[in-house]
């Protein structure tokens, strides 16, 4: 069957990369450099072409691997070569969503500033805003009630921004709801 395709590849003219050369499960390079903060190859990965929204077997992009190591640098660089800011892995969750949930404030401006969606939503319905209140991220809970996060919506439980941030026991993220005009 093999010599029947490469045949047919090339009465067509066509050149068939060696079977060598088409690895079937090796990890993506630029995921790879990615997850070893090796900025200079994924400067040199990018540049080159490869598509920074391939996607590894969790189906996360460069972007949601260096959102979820919170390297602003990383962010930065992949946010040049229009990779989608609101993809979403396998879990449901884009970018913006991990980086609310670690806490990450400079990974998080530079996604709105950049146009992710400050109310994108994952597979339970939960915002970035949910996220970060129910984890006690502060800072992330300011920067994206600055971006008009919506304060007063429900995940798919029925819970709202507010009701995640008392049970996180952060006295602090309910006052910051609070001031925000979010309902009791």
């Amino acid at each position: 069957m093999r010599r029947f395709i490469l045949a047919a590849a090339m009465v067509a003219g066509l050149t068939m990369p060696a079977a060598a050369d088409v690895p079937l499960f090796a990890p993506d390079r630029l995921l790879e450099a990615v997850e070893y903060n090796d900025i200079e190859q994924v400067q040199s990965l990018l540049a080159r072409g490869y598509n920074p929204d391939s996607v590894d077997s969790n189906g996360r992009t460069a972007l949601i691997v260096a959102a979820i190591a919170g390297n602003d640098e990383m962010v930065e660089l992949i946010l040049k070569y229009r990779t989608k800011r609101d993809k979403k892995d396998k879990a449901g969750n884009a970018a913006l969503a991990y980086a609310a949930t670690r806490g990450h404030v400079g990974v998080t401006e530079l996604l709105l500033k950049t146009g992710a969606d400050v109310n994108v939503e994952n597979q339970q319905g939960m915002t970035p805003l949910m996220l970060a209140a129910s984890e006690g991220r502060l800072n992330v809970m300011r920067v994206l009630i600055e971006h008009k996060a919506e304060t007063d919506v429900s995940d798919f439980t029925g819970r709202t921004a507010m009701m995640w941030a008392r049970r996180s026991g952060k006295k602090s993220a309910v006052r910051i709801l609070r001031e925000a005009g979010s309902e009791e």
